[in-house]
Parts: structure tokens; C-alpha cells; sequence
């Protein structure tokens, strides 16, 4: 099967191109296909930077360096040479404690009242699923983590915060997220958490990637205060 007919490659600005899957019954798992896509663009020549998104990558070159149609070879030579791997070093599973209440969720009443729960029926129905980073974007760190159950779909604020507490916990349409370094944010806030996901002394600081599994679990009051007296920042 010819590049063309698999992937669409095009030029985003002066210094990066955008690739596609056309066929996105081509691979089990789309964004399992994005990072195994992603990790072999970058293991096999030195990008300014190789970004995983939902529905493409975007690679970044110095154009100082290579031109654009060099640049654009040696994609097209990557993605001819390019083999699907299924297991990923980002295949992980995380999870996050949350205390839900209207005390840390300053939203989730609003959430209640919209669709008729309790504040116990949404922390549920919130930490049923295993979820899935589907991307990182908007602030470094901040993870789009889907998919939100049906029963929780929420509009984004129409006036966004301008500072969040960090570790906010937030959903809007089929997403829900957790705001690693707090921050401005229109996202709908239903809990925090006490897990601290920023290191600056590691190597990479945050502790969710693109890829990787997350499961929410409901805490009590009483363990979120025990949780952070027992893990101070």
C-alpha cells in the first residue's frame, strides 16, 4: 500500500508538517497508532519536536538546517519504513484519587442539578471508566482524557477561570481533565485530587503522558487531608 493512500502529509506553517492516518480502521487503536507513529519519527532523525495529537502529528524541523522538500523526504522515507507496534513504554496505567465534593468541585453542583444526580452518583459514574490520554496541549501538562461517560457531558464555562486550584479536576463534552499546575481554565470542576503531577526535578516532570491509562478513585474528606499530610509539596 503506496504513502499516499495511507497517510496525508501537508505543510501546517514554514517549519512543520502535519500527518494524517486516512484510514482510521487501519489500526486497532488510534492513539496507541499516533504514539508508535510518533516514537518512530523521532528515533530515526533529529525533529525540533514530534507532537502526538487526536487526529495527527505534527512535526516540527529546523529550517535552518534542512528545507522543506528535504524535510518532507524524510518523512515520506520514515512513514515507507514505518511498522505498527502495539505495546508502547507509555502503556501504564495511573491512578488518581479525587476528592469530589462542592468544597474542592466548584462546579459539580451545577453538573448535579443538569442531570438530575447526586454528588455520590457522579463521582461513580466519573471513576467507572478506564480512560485513555488521548493528548497533552493547552498548558504543559494539561491532559485531554476520554471518553466521559454520556451522563456527565457538560459545556465549557462561558467565562473561564482565571485560576484554578492545582489538581482540579475538570470534564466538558466527552473529556475530562486534571489541571497539573492549576491556572486558567473553563472547564467544568467536579473534585481535586491531592496527587502531586508536576516533579521539576525529573526528567519528564509530568506524571501523565500521551497514552497511558487512567483510572479515578473517590476519596473521602478525611483521606484527601491524610493524603496531604502524608505527601507535602
Amino acid at each position: 500500500m503506496s504513502i499516499s493512500s495511507r497517510f496525508k502529509v501537508y505543510d501546517f506553517s514554514e517549519n512543520i508538517f502535519v500527518i494524517e492516518i486516512k484510514n482510521e480502521n487501519e489500526y486497532p487503536d488510534q492513539v496507541q497508532a499516533h504514539l508508535s507513529l510518533s516514537e518512530h519519527l523521532r528515533s530515526g532523525y533529529h525533529w525540533v519536536e514530534v507532537a502526538a495529537g487526536e487526529k495527527s502529528i505534527f512535526v516540527t524541523y529546523n529550517c535552518l538546517e534542512i528545507s522543506a522538500l528535504k524535510a518532507l523526504e524524510i518523512i515520506h522515507n520514515q512513514l515507507e519504513e514505518f511498522v505498527y507496534k502495539e505495546e508502547s513504554d507509555q502503556n501504564l496505567e495511573l491512578v488518581i484519587p479525587v476528592y469530589y465534593s462542592e468544597e474542592s468541585g466548584l462546579d459539580i453542583q451545577d453538573v448535579a442539578a443538569t442531570h438530575n444526580l447526586s454528588i455520590q452518583e457522579i463521582a461513580h459514574l466519573h471513576s467507572q471508566p478506564t480512560y485513555k490520554v488521548k493528548m497533552i496541549g493547552f498548558t504543559p501538562g494539561f491532559a485531554y482524557i476520554g471518553d466521559l461517560p454520556k451522563e456527565l457531558f457538560m459545556s465549557r464555562l462561558s467565562k473561564p477561570r482565571v485560576n484554578l486550584l492545582v489538581g482540579s479536576v475538570g470534564i466538558t463534552g466527552n473529556r475530562t481533565c486534571i489541571y497539573p499546575l492549576g491556572g486558567p481554565g473553563g472547564w467544568r470542576i467536579i473534585g481535586r485530587t491531592p496527587l502531586t503531577l508536576f516533579h521539576k526535578d525529573k526528567k519528564n516532570p509530568f506524571g501523565i503522558l500521551p497514552g497511558i491509562n487512567i483510572r479515578f478513585k473517590p476519596m473521602t474528606k478525611q483521606e484527601y487531608e491524610n493524603f496531604k499530610q502524608d505527601n507535602p509539596l
